[in-house]
């Protein structure tokens, strides 16, 4: 049985690697599940004022106000039960609290080990099992967050065009390109 000794430089960069990783997953969660649950709420609320007796009595004679607000109802409605918004923004409330668990027990370690680095790359292993598919775009949005909240900073180390930025919700941007922003490493 081999015995690995870990120099503390490399467990000071693996816990800064650690530390940033749980951070980026933890800001990318609250940013989905904000954005989702905004558009369930929207949803909720268009259907609700839609769909009451005040905006059927506003419809009264007017055949073609009563067939819009019926298909917005329809619409709003249809789109909350096939998006299932709500849902998934509880998924990455759970996941946004299992990152933060996570870099919370990182922060509260007094003297980390290489064997307690290990450990915690497995829970992010364990964690990345639940993980929907990532939108690239907002995921490089995070990290550039993650590096500014704990290295400082003025550029953004990781470039998002403004069409990336966009539609960072919306796009999975699976072959954009995402390149280093050259003034961030100096």
């Amino acid at each position: 049985m081999s015995t690995e000794i870990v120099r503390i430089e490399d467990v000071d960069g693996e816990i800064s690697d650690l530390r940033h990783m749980a951070l980026r997953n933890a800001l990318y969660h609250v940013a989905r599940r904000r954005w989702l649950d905004g558009w369930s709420r929207f949803f909720n609320l268009l259907t609700i004022l839609a769909g009451t007796g005040i905006a059927a009595d506003l419809t009264k004679g007017n055949g073609q106000a009563a067939l819009v607000l019926g298909g917005l109802v329809t619409i709003s409605g249809a789109l909350q039960l096939v998006y299932d918004f709500t849902g998934r923004a509880r998924l990455h409330e759970i996941l946004q609290r299992r990152y933060f668990t996570l870099m919370a027990d990182i922060e509260c370690a007094a003297s980390p080990t290489g064997d307690q680095c290990r450990i915690w790359r497995s829970e992010f292993s364990r964690a990345s099992a639940d993980e929907p598919p990532t939108m690239r775009a907002l995921d490089s949005i995070a990290h550039n967050q993650a590096t500014f909240a704990l290295i400082g900073g003025t550029e953004p180390y990781l470039k998002v065009n403004w069409w990336q930025s966009l539609t960072r919700h919306i796009l999975p941007h699976n072959a954009g390109l995402f390149p280093p922003n050259q003034l961030s490493r100096d």
